[in-house]
């Protein structure tokens, strides 16, 4: 694999939890992937009327990086087909040997004007073998897939099975955004470099004026906790314009004994269209001792009282 993007972790990369937060680890990601992309060749005049955007990431987080740390980010082509190019990216410290996270990514054609899918006109072929590679082990799903997901949900049923009420630290609950004009380009379509599945997220934090990640919680014995996320897919299907309102619906698929499987669904409130979804598997830890552990009795009751197993 080539390296593709070198850099240090700063400062106000580390979030909550005192590690580099998720958003950074897709930001090197997303340039890595980009010019895996680029070196396909695909002609200026496609490119005229359409763009590339990445619609299915799968991630999965295997040991986490603190400020000063050297990335680097090394990547090849899986495939190339009509629907898409699908790749592999893996992002390692150099100076400790480990890998950091590894993602398997998907980038579609979009038209720039519906925003609709294309299909990809297969380029001449400007790759040799050396530009493809296999998902080592490592990298494999654990507990998350990547073949179809369950798009059979509506509105009506998530309204009717997600309570109005935010529940197990942001991963169960309701929360709604409104498409506003510091969002979207200059169609008016959502920014590429806005993340849609955590939209009214980043807004809270940003005008709370706090640090990016989840929240950190003392229990009644005085343990300091939060979850680190192991693995997530997200899969965009649709994107929203200026004044679209949104409703977002999140809630833990299953709890076991230190991990939760969490799913969170972006829809546009007007018209019920399902614009994305995101699943993520995280794990409890102890943030003092920076280890797993099992969910405290305290905590699991919380989590558990919201739990939609039925919606998976």
């Amino acid at each position: 694999m080539q390296v593709l993007h070198t850099s240090t972790v700063l400062a106000e990369e580390i979030d909550s939890l005192g590690h580099m937060n998720v958003r950074y680890y897709m930001t090197r990601m997303q340039s890595a992937n980009r010019l895996l992309v680029d070196n396909l060749g695909i002609e200026p005049d496609v490119l005229e009327h359409s763009f590339l955007r990445s619609v299915d990431t799968y991630t999965r987080f295997r040991n986490e990086q603190f400020e000063g740390a050297t990335l680097e980010t090394v990547g090849g082509l899986l495939s190339i087909g009509e629907g898409g190019v699908q790749s592999y990216v893996e992002i390692r410290n150099p100076d400790t040997g480990a890998v950091a996270a590894t993602f398997v990514v998907t980038t579609a054609l979009i038209d720039r004007k519906t925003r609709d899918t294309q299909i990809l006109p297969l380029p001449e072929s400007k790759t040799s073998s050396s530009d493809y590679v296999e998902i080592p082990a490592y990298a494999k799903p654990r507990s998350l897939s990547l073949g179809p997901a369950n798009t059979d949900v509506t509105l009506e049923i998530l309204q009717n099975s997600i309570p109005d009420v935010e529940g197990g630290g942001m991963m169960s609950g309701r929360r709604a955004a409104q498409i506003e004009a510091d969002d979207v380009d200059t169609q008016g379509w959502l920014k590429e470099d806005v993340e849609l599945m955590f939209l009214p997220f980043a807004k809270m934090a940003l005008q709370a004026g706090e640090k990016p990640g989840p929240p950190v919680i003392t229990t009644s014995d005085g343990l300091r906790i939060g979850w680190a996320v192991m693995e997530t897919r997200t899969m965009l299907f649709a994107q929203p314009r200026l004044g679209d309102n949104l409703s977002y619906f999140s809630t833990d698929l299953k709890v076991e004994a230190k991990s939760r499987l969490s799913r969170r669904w972006a829809l546009n409130t007007n018209t019920g269209a399902l614009l994305g979804m995101s699943d993520t598997v995280g794990v409890c830890i102890d943030l003092d001792a920076r280890r797993a552990i099992e969910w405290p009795d305290e905590l699991r009751h919380e989590i558990e009282k919201h739990q939609q197993p039925q919606l998976a």
